[in-house]
């Protein structure tokens, strides 16, 4: 009964969540931790019913977790490894391996553990325990972290998005010989110009954002407004350009300026790729930008390094809650041992 009474109060405050606001960090802590006790509380029903293969069944996908992480690390090398073959070398592409990496590398210091298990030195050295508990638990953390973080954000992608917006954000990005949209900004651009042609607002306009790079003849606002008036029948008073921006931020920061200058307590709508959108929509609620995001497809092989990058962004800006976790591990391990090592 306290497993239900658990699951349910967790359920309810995941709903107030996302009723108050669907971009808030608090949504994927919520969500993994409701799967994981309706989990436990589904199994515990079938459990009491009498269902017992139901249960062995839930049982079995409990022990499969540690297969599936473990192919996924190697699924994540190999999926490195032909990005790199595609995109090239670069810090960003090398993501993808170096979490396989460190995902094999998990499986290896358990097995390490387990062989030596039977010599009582290295079992019982307070030292080598304080560093195994520390790396178990950082892989505990940031592993809960990581599943939080992508089951939220294909959660975010499917949120019904409301059709009445004052503007809708095309966010810029690297350009084609450095004066025509990729193919990664013109999925950006198409995607805006569907919800531009659905939108109940005859008013509504584009906003293209994004500076000029240093290797870049023309600002990427300028060359999402030549796409626009080149390859749609979007007409140029409804399109706006910002080209101030050089980051994520900066390009929700200075359109929300432009927007608030034409329009009272405007709405917005901005773009981006799919793997980017949580992230953006963070950004969003930190400025008080009132609004939603919407996502384009990315090329599958990109996805995982893709979605890697968003993590480790939203990792170091929630580094205060990361250092609360190892305070917490400290006083812990101060705790048990206490009179042992000092």
């Amino acid at each position: 009964m306290l497993l239900y009474c658990i699951t349910a109060v967790v359920f309810a405050a995941l709903l107030f969540s996302l009723w108050r606001d669907n971009r808030s960090l608090w949504n994927p802590a919520l969500l993994v931790i409701f799967l994981f006790f309706a989990y436990l509380a589904l199994a515990s029903f079938f459990y009491q019913s009498g269902y017992e293969e139901a249960h062995m069944i839930m049982v079995l996908g409990i022990l499969l977790v540690p297969l599936v992480v473990f192919l996924g690390g190697i699924f994540l090398i190999v999926n490195g490894f032909i990005l790199l073959k595609k995109e090239g070398v670069s810090k960003a592409n090398l993501l993808s391996p170096a979490m396989g990496a460190v995902i094999l590398f998990f499986f290896i210091m358990m097995a390490f553990r387990a062989v030596e298990s039977s010599n009582e030195w290295f079992y019982m050295n307070p030292v080598i325990n304080i560093v195994f508990t520390f790396l178990f638990y950082s892989y505990l953390i940031f592993g809960f972290a990581f599943v939080g973080f992508l089951l939220y954000s294909m959660v975010y992608l499917i949120i019904p998005k409301k059709r009445h917006y004052d503007f809708i954000i095309i966010h810029g990005a690297g350009l084609l010989n450095g004066e025509r949209v990729t193919p990664l900004l013109k999925r950006r651009i198409d995607k805006a110009v569907e919800a531009y042609k659905r939108s109940l607002n005859p008013n509504i306009k584009l906003i293209a954002s994004g500076g000029q790079g240093g290797d870049e003849k023309i600002s990427e606002a300028q060359a999402i407004l030549n796409y626009l008036l080149e390859e749609t029948n979007v007409p140029r008073e409804a399109i706006l350009l910002e080209e101030q921006s050089t980051t994520t931020y900066e390009n929700l920061l200075f359109s929300k300026r432009i927007g608030e200058s034409l329009v009272e307590n405007p709405r917005f709508l901005f773009v981006t790729n799919d793997y980017h959108v949580f992230r953006t929509s963070t950004y969003a609620r930190r400025i008080g930008m009132q609004g939603d995001g919407l996502g384009c497809s990315t090329a599958s092989y990109y996805i995982p390094s893709a979605f890697i990058r968003e993590y480790v962004a939203l990792c170091v800006k929630m580094k205060w809650m990361f250092a609360a976790f190892y305070l917490l591990y400290v006083i812990f391990i101060v705790i048990t041992y206490h009179g042992v090592l000092w």
